[in-house]
């Protein structure tokens, strides 16, 4: 019989650089203190520039390397609670956050992930979320989820060792991604995947995503798409950038350089791999 989770289950998985402080905290908990939650925090940083914890709750590792993806990894590989929360460093959470996470998992124990939804700092969505909870994912609700919405299941994916790909996120060689690779893994594995309509976090409205000029953006989505759909990958570029045109955020003469900075970015992974 599945034991209930609980408020201890859970850890946040803070990824931050160059702190030499844990105040960056105060203004993610405005409901209470940060050390009312366990929280693990990466700190990429510099020998002279780094964090001590003043809380048992509070652990910190602090790491001379850069890499959003690493510093995912290594707080995985160091944490040995059951429920982890995938963290920025400038989210700032709803005060009944572990509530909704302790329920939605109860309800869905086997799930490997569950994606949350997330708000504005003006109090609406940040994108379009099902109006109900969703567990038969289809191909383009997997490729945008993104990390903090995420809650791990760490002991179903520590089964199958699943990890975020170093190759991708902020740092890496391929600057975004890093998500819709570690959810294909988890989808090829046949593991649960739940979207949840319950708030966590609110964020502000620009994102790596958002800020990225064209030209990178489609250099890292002809890397991601090889990477997910291999042969495939161009007709997923195609379908990228028919919606990116019906969305107006981009232009028809910008077509080409996007097709050519996504053959580029193919060609680039394939010679790392």
């Amino acid at each position: 019989m599945q034991v209930e989770f609980k408020k201890s289950d859970i850890t946040l998985l803070v990824a931050t650089m160059n702190r030499n402080s844990t105040d960056f905290l105060i203004p993610m908990f405005p409901f209470t203190h940060y050390s009312d939650f366990n929280i693990l925090i990466v700190n990429q940083t510099t020998p002279d520039n780094i964090i001590i914890s003043n809380y048992i709750t509070v652990k910190i590792i602090n790491v001379f390397e850069k890499g959003l993806s690493k510093s995912r990894n290594l707080a995985l590989d160091n944490v040995d609670s059951k429920l982890c929360v995938i963290v920025d460093d400038d989210v700032e959470f709803k005060e009944d956050f572990e509530k909704n996470i302790l329920n939605t998992f109860n309800a869905e124990p086997d799930a490997a992930l569950i994606s949350f939804r997330v708000e504005t700092k003006l109090g609406k969505l940040y994108k379009k979320y099902p109006e109900h909870r969703k567990i038969d994912l289809k191909a383009t609700d997997r490729l945008n989820i993104m990390s903090i919405e995420m809650v791990l299941n760490k002991p179903v994916i520590d089964k199958y060792n699943i990890r975020f790909n170093e190759m991708f996120g902020l740092g890496a060689k391929f600057e975004m991604g890093e998500e819709a690779i570690f959810i294909d893994r988890l989808y090829k594995n046949k593991l649960k995947i739940v979207m949840e309509p319950k708030v966590i976090v609110t964020h502000e409205n620009d994102t790596t995503h958002t800020k990225i000029d064209l030209s990178n953006k489609y250099y890292v989505q002809g890397a991601l798409f090889t990477a997910l759909y291999a042969g495939n990958y161009l007709l997923w570029v195609f379908l990228k950038i028919l919606f990116e045109l019906k969305q107006h955020k981009i232009k028809i003469n910008q077509v080409h350089k996007a097709i050519r900075a996504a053959i580029d970015g193919r060609k680039d992974f394939l010679n790392i791999k």
